[in-house]
């Protein structure tokens, strides 16, 4: 069993920040509180998808996680140009199309990261050295969704006093 446990609280530090003058989610002051909870996903009797808890003994190759951040608005104004950045812990690999947010009715389409700085929306690209009859040359290749290492949603606008929730999933290695 792999226990991703210990992994979440370093490598799942949510940044969620306002513009201007960036303002974490973690200061006393903050417009903005962020809840982070994972979940395993699995099936009931009938099959139908449920959410639960991670087992304290740790998880298992092949298991896929729910990654859920509400981020809530604790202002009396509206919050414009938020940013919530979720790491894809180490230990696991990116569900391809699993990350979703709704944001006033609207998707909130993501951007992806490989090194968690530099974020594209998918499918993301890279130059490769390829080697074809001795002669050498770069290429542009798409990224595996497996390699996404980080997962950013932008918000427009969170209205006062409301939250969002983004979800991605992931499947431990």
């Amino acid at each position: 069993m792999k226990n991703v446990s210990p992994m979440v609280a370093a490598a799942l530090a949510l940044t969620l920040a306002a513009l201007p003058g960036r303002a974490t989610a973690q200061t006393a002051a903050s417009p903005v509180q962020v809840a982070l909870v994972s979940l395993v996903v699995g099936k009931d009797a009938k099959g139908n998808e449920v959410l639960f808890a991670l087992p304290k003994s740790g998880t298992r190759p092949g298991e896929v996680l729910a990654w859920q951040a509400t981020a809530q608005s604790t202002s009396d104004k509206d919050l414009r140009g938020l940013t919530l950045n979720i790491p894809i812990p180490e230990a696991t690999v990116y569900v391809a199309e699993s990350a979703k947010m709704t944001v006033n009715g609207q998707a909130v389409t993501p951007k992806f990261s490989t090194d968690g700085k530099t974020f594209a929306f998918a499918p993301l690209k890279k130059t490769v050295q390829v080697t074809k009859n001795g002669v050498t040359s770069s290429e542009e290749v798409t990224v595996s969704p497996s390699e996404y290492r980080a997962v950013r949603f932008m918000v427009p606008v969170l209205a006062a006093k409301t939250s969002v929730l983004a979800e991605v999933r992931t499947s431990v290695k």
